[in-house]
């Protein structure tokens, strides 16, 4: 009897103890070629993923990459086919907001008729691959953030110059 209440007690102090928080892996939203990490090739800062194909802007649906049924907000700055940049603070963008605070987010895509704003999904379409906002070119730009600051463990296993295909690994958050 002594060994059962032992075992029970010890049961009972795991099930205060708190649970870890949900990890949800990154998926790549198209196949395509990562580009930039934790710093651009000028050696400034960027502290985020971008990825972009080898086919003409526009040729990709982008998806939501995080693997998870997620609230996504979706903000379109522009509807028209931006390929090459349309000025800072002009990217269209989705994001989702964990509860430990920190903002996932997507920007660049184009806008395209099934494009919706604010929706629960997993892996669902939001665009094609664009370049709106401050861009050289079509990508995907993928970053995680808390109050303005950048993460950049995340994705620590993705490097430039990697060819990802849909749905491979680029890290995990939450």
């Amino acid at each position: 009897m002594r060994n059962l209440k032992t075992t029970l007690a010890s049961l009972m102090t795991l099930a205060l103890l708190p649970t870890a928080a949900t990890a949800y892996t990154v998926g790549a939203p198209f196949p395509g070629t990562v580009t930039a990490t934790t710093y651009y090739s000028s050696g400034s800062f960027h502290g985020a993923v971008d990825l972009s194909s080898p086919n003409a802007c526009g040729y990709w649906g982008v998806e939501t990459a995080v693997k998870a049924s997620l609230y996504w907000n979706v903000t379109i700055r522009t509807t028209a086919k931006v390929c090459y940049g349309n000025g800072s603070g002009n990217q269209n963008e989705v994001k989702h907001t964990f509860a430990n605070g920190y903002t996932f987010r997507q920007w660049h895509f184009l806008y395209v008729s099934t494009t919706s704003k604010d929706k629960t999904c997993d892996r669902c379409q939001i665009g094609d691959e664009g370049g709106t906002g401050n861009v050289t070119g079509p990508h995907t730009h993928m970053q995680y953030d808390k109050s303005g600051t950048n993460s950049t463990s995340w994705y620590s296993g993705t490097v430039k110059g990697e060819y990802l295909d849909r749905d491979e690994v680029v890290g995990t958050v939450g």
